[in-house]
């Protein structure tokens, strides 16, 4: 493999992706950032982000300059059919590829669980909002999904008809007259406190020996050890061995993450993550020292391993105050510049300004830290939330909620790590 330092990469994503990019910038010669804006009108929310970030360089047309590129780095979902094009022209891709498809069509995921033989939560597909409405009528306990347009609609949770009837009168004004073009996926409840998690990295169906055994709050905090493959879970390692050749099939090469709920015996995949995980793309990005050198080779078709710098990590999301259409500013000090992550933003006069976007909500950014136990990593985190400044906000007391959830898993005889657990009130900041 060619000196990293001498590398040129292309990011190119929809905004989320930035951290990777700057992370990158630390090991290679010259990182370029490239976020597409194909509108008819555009508009400078979009075209303006990733705009003069530290350590990247933003580029508008990135067919122009395709020669000076060394790795094409593709960490979110969409962009298949450019990865496929760039590889028949000989260029070096770390991209999911069509594998983003098994996060993207959920039918079409559960008929590969189905193949692989390994257990899938049940669900029916209803076509259209008023057979949904039918369908709902005397149900309770139920997830609803949609395949493709995660945007429109994101995993919601349908209590009952008394307590959620409004809800789908307001999916019926958002989604107009396409509401009976949807295929809903009404999912039944699975009845189990449990829950685990991996996240790692694939190589042309190939795996790590060491990987991140991660749990989280949902889209809020996570925790996660640093563990050998073969001493995670024996219920993640199934998957693990059942997807790698499907992934090799797509010559995946991406970040990818995994969530199981455990009911019994049987361990329930529910979603893959085919693309940088939020959360756990943070911890990554602290942890594996040889990051550039793990996405240089992946392109290159070699799984290697990361090299890590502690044994534990944790993220929290980060919110700001904001009205609407506003569009929030921040600084951030720069004792926080390697345990920060932001997307969908730019930078000027040395502040961070995320442009308004509807569905961006007050969610700017995670906040990291990292150590040898999970006292140090909670330590850490505590002192990194008091670097944030006035109308920023990182709920490290959600931690105490993660603790309580790898007690669970090793009452259920799932280890977290190989260092006691300390009781979910030493994560409070007080």
């Amino acid at each position: 493999m060619k000196d990293v330092s001498q590398l040129t990469a292309l990011v190119c994503d929809h905004g989320l992706g930035i951290p990777v990019a700057q992370r990158l910038a630390k090991g290679y010669k010259r990182v370029l950032y490239h976020c597409p804006n194909c509108e008819g009108f555009p508009t400078i929310n979009r075209c303006i982000i990733g705009y003069n970030m530290d350590g990247i360089e933003k580029v508008e047309e990135m067919w122009r300059i395709k020669n000076e590129v060394d790795v094409w780095v593709f960490p979110d979902l969409g962009f298949a059919d450019i990865q496929y094009e760039l590889e028949s022209q000989g260029r070096k891709i770390w991209g999911s590829r069509d594998g983003d498809s098994l996060e993207i069509y959920r039918q079409k995921f559960h008929k590969v669980l189905a193949r692989l033989g390994l257990e899938a939560a049940t669900f029916t597909p209803v076509q259209g909002l008023n057979a949904l409405r039918v369908h709902l009528k005397n149900a309770e306990d139920k997830y609803i999904k949609i395949s493709q347009f995660r945007g429109s609609l994101e995993t919601h949770h349908w209590r009952s008809w008394d307590l959620d009837e409004g809800w789908l009168d307001v999916l019926a004004v958002k989604m107009g007259p396409a509401k009976e073009l949807i295929t809903f996926l009404v999912f039944d409840a699975i009845d189990t406190p449990l829950e685990i998690g991996g996240d790692t990295y694939c190589v042309m169906g190939k795996w790590p020996s060491l990987m991140l055994h991660g749990d989280e709050a949902k889209d809020h905090s996570y925790l996660a050890t640093v563990t050998p493959r073969e001493e995670m879970p024996d219920k993640i390692q199934d998957v693990l061995e059942a997807f790698g050749p499907e992934l090799a099939k797509y010559r995946y090469c991406n970040q990818w993450s995994m969530e199981l709920r455990i009911l019994d015996d049987k361990a329930f995949f529910i979603d893959p993550c085919c693309r940088l995980g939020l959360p756990s793309t943070l911890s990554q990005l602290m942890l594996w020292e040889n990051l550039p050198e793990i996405v240089a080779a992946g392109a290159d078709g070699e799984c290697i391993d990361p090299e890590p710098a502690a044994k534990y990590s944790s993220e929290c999301i980060i919110t700001t105050k904001s009205e609407r259409d506003q569009w929030p500013v921040i600084r951030i000090p720069p004792e926080l510049d390697e345990w920060t992550g932001f997307g969908n933003c730019f930078k000027i006069d040395g502040k961070i300004a995320f442009p308004a976007d509807e569905g961006q909500g007050n969610e700017v950014g995670w906040l990291g830290g990292i150590g040898d136990t999970i006292p140090a990593v909670i330590n850490a985190m505590h002192e990194h939330t008091d670097f944030l400044p006035e109308g920023l906000d990182a709920d490290t007391d959600a931690l105490v909620d993660l603790l309580i959830e790898a007690e669970k898993s090793e009452k259920a005889g799932i280890e977290f790590g190989k260092l006691p657990i300390p009781r979910p009130e030493t994560a409070l900041n007080i």
